[in-house]
C-alpha cells in the first residue's frame, strides 16, 4: 500500500512537472544569443572559456547544471524519469548531513530521493572560501560512509558504495549518486 502511495505520488510529480515544462517558451536564452554573436565575431564565450580553464567566469547557475545532468539521465530513461525533490531546510539538512551548517556556503543545491536515504541524490555545495572545500568534501563522505554501511536496506547500501562520486572543481563540491537503473552518472555531475 506504501508503495502504491509513494508511486502516485510520483506520477502527480511527474504530470505536474510535465505541464510546467510545456507551459515554458521556447525562445533562446540570453547566453545563448550571446555566445552565437560572440561565435559570429571570433569571441570567446564564457562557456568556452570554461571548458579551456576548467573555471567558471562567473556565478554558477546550479539549476541549470541540475537541470542539464537531468536531461541527459531521462533521455536514456524513458520508462521512470529520475524524480528528485529539492529539500531547502537547514535544520534538517544538518541532520542528513552533519557539520555542513558550519560551512560558509555561497549557494547550495539539495535534491534528494522521494525515499529516505534512496541511493538517488544529487548535491551541490558552492564554498565562499576554497578552504572549504575538503570540509564539504569530508561532510559528503561521512554521508556516503553511513549509508553505505545500513544493515537494514542492503541494495540500497551496495548502491550508496559503489555508484556514489563525490567530484569537485573550484569552489563547487557535487555528491551524486544513481542506482544502476538510471545508468551511470552523467558528465554534468561530475567535476573531475
Amino acid at each position: 500500500m506504501k508503495r502504491n502511495l509513494i508511486l502516485i505520488v510520483l506520477s502527480v510529480l511527474m504530470v505536474a512537472l510535465l505541464l510546467v515544462g510545456c507551459s515554458q517558451p521556447t525562445t533562446p536564452t540570453e547566453s545563448q544569443n550571446a555566445d552565437s554573436t560572440a561565435a559570429q565575431n571570433g569571441e570567446t564565450t564564457e562557456a568556452q572559456t570554461e571548458a579551456q580553464t576548467g573555471a567558471p567566469e562567473g556565478p554558477i547557475d546550479l539549476e541549470a547544471l541540475y537541470e542539464a545532468g537531468l536531461a541527459k539521465i531521462n533521455e536514456s530513461q524513458s520508462e521512470q524519469p529520475l524524480v528528485l525533490l529539492e529539500e531547502t531546510d537547514p535544520g534538517f539538512l544538518n541532520e542528513l548531513f552533519p557539520g555542513i551548517a558550519d560551512i560558509d556556503m555561497a549557494q547550495s543545491k539539495f535534491m534528494l530521493s522521494p525515499v529516505t536515504n534512496g541511493p538517488v541524490e544529487v548535491d551541490f555545495v558552492e564554498v565562499k572560501n576554497a578552504e572549504d572545500v575538503q570540509k564539504v568534501i569530508d561532510v559528503f563522505q561521512a554521508r556516503v560512509d553511513e549509508l553505505s554501511d545500513d544493515p537494514t536496506y542492503p541494495d540500497n547500501a551496495e548502491a550508496w558504495k559503489n555508484n556514489s562520486h563525490i567530484t569537485s572543481r573550484g569552489n563547487l563540491v557535487i555528491l551524486a549518486v544513481l542506482t544502476d537503473y538510471y545508468g551511470e552518472v552523467p558528465a554534468e555531475f561530475i567535476l573531475d
